[in-house]
């Protein structure tokens, strides 16, 4: 691919939508998670009181409610990616030249 201002081939895929939209998404996800989180630490507290007592209790709350977090992150994470990779194709340049600077966009029909 070559740049359509300077005809470098240095070009390179800049990705901004698909970063900010994964760091969304992500904080998003563990967020939504959270209400998640709370009824995974009830049932790993209501777990770990059957298997091992008080201890148990607060163990297995602490683990349900991190396992929803990072359960909640990790698919916000990567739908929060797919919606920046459509904003990336749809409405941003995507690309830019490494030598001139300047960000393109691949034309739509030819």
């Amino acid at each position: 691919m070559e740049c359509p201002f300077c005809g470098s081939e240095a070009v390179a895929e800049r990705r901004a939508g698909r970063r900010v939209g994964s760091a969304i998404g992500t904080a998003a996800g563990a967020v939504a998670g959270g209400s998640a989180a709370l009824s995974g630490g009830e049932a790993g507290a209501a777990l770990g009181t059957i298997l091992a007592g008080p201890i148990g209790t607060v163990g297995g709350g602490l683990a349900g409610m991190l396992l929803g977090s990072l359960v909640g992150a990790g698919v916000g994470g990567r739908a929060g990616e797919d919606a920046g990779a459509i904003l990336d194709e749809r409405v941003l340049d995507p690309y830019g030249c490494t030598d001139c600077g300047r960000t393109f966009r691949l034309p739509l029909c030819k």
